[in-house]
């Protein structure tokens, strides 16, 4: 009886950790191309990074539009200084995307002119098994508002 017990358990367990190991290698193959579309962007090469992008965000985007916000974001930026990762996920099945293998990372990057930025990026595999942008976000804080600055016209 013990036997029928420990087998299904053991074939779950080594199920578990192939599943495990196979998500960490999608995590971290889809890692390299996002530093290196990073990269890309933090060197001015927008048309290459455009071209990372998977066919259907370049179908339903206008690049000379996306290469002139790119470029007005970077000079917001400024001066690309660090970025370290914070969190990433595998999920199989992204809403309003379907089924496929996904990944989503979260970096937080410091650049001269804002505090601290966090970028978002999630990935996707094409037909070709090649990983693909599929989406780039962000989040900072400004200078600007930095509220340990003093600000004008406050009287003591």
């Amino acid at each position: 009886m013990k036997k029928f017990v420990l087998l299904p358990l053991l074939f779950l367990f080594v199920y578990n950790l192939n599943g495990q190991i196979f998500k960490d290698k999608y995590i971290k193959d889809a890692t390299k191309v996002a530093n290196i579309w990073l990269k890309q962007i933090n060197n001015n090469n927008y048309s290459k990074a455009y071209n990372q992008y998977s066919e259907k965000v370049k179908e339903n985007s206008d690049s000379t539009y996306w290469l002139k916000a790119i470029d007005q974001l970077m000079i917001e930026f400024g001066i690309f200084e660090s970025r370290k990762i914070s969190s990433s996920k595998f999920e199989n099945t992204v809403e309003g995307l379907g089924d496929g293998f996904y990944v989503f990372l979260e970096y937080e990057s410091i650049y001269k002119n804002i505090k601290r930025c966090d970028e978002y990026i999630l990935l996707g595999q094409n037909d070709k098994f090649k990983w693909k942008i599929l989406r780039y976000d962000f989040s900072y804080e400004s200078n600007e508002l930095d509220p340990e600055k003093e600000l004008p016209n406050q009287g003591n």
